[in-house]
């Protein structure tokens, strides 16, 4: 924020807020968010992390709403970041019977989680 030099500078409300990040993962289906993992501050999401710590929690979740079928028939669609995409991540993938559907291009009428 720019401030003028004779003004004095505007007292923040919560000092430090700015600092404080975080990343959250959510998977949802058609009831509502299935999984919200929520990574730890100062931590960069890794395609290890992903498969032990994010990919459990959803087989997980998901054995627990369809024990029958559990995650075959599953589709996962996400965007495309490095984590994504990992040969580690398609391989836990394809392990557990999820298949991964490829983010579409840039396009306001072709990207479904903007609704």
């Amino acid at each position: 924020m720019w401030v003028d030099e004779q003004r004095d500078r505007p007292v923040l409300l919560r000092p430090g807020f700015q600092s404080r990040k975080r990343m959250f993962t959510v998977f949802f289906n058609y009831s509502g968010p299935l999984v919200v993992d929520i990574l730890p501050q100062d931590t960069t999401m890794t395609a290890t992390l992903y498969v032990q710590n994010v990919l459990s929690q959803v087989k997980s979740a998901i054995n627990e709403q369809r024990p029958k079928v559990s995650t075959s028939r599953t589709l996962l669609l996400c965007d495309n970041p490095v984590p994504h995409k990992a040969r580690a991540t398609t391989q836990s993938l394809r392990e557990l019977g999820i298949q991964f559907l490829p983010h579409p291009a840039y396009s306001p009428d072709l990207a479904p989680r903007d609704f």
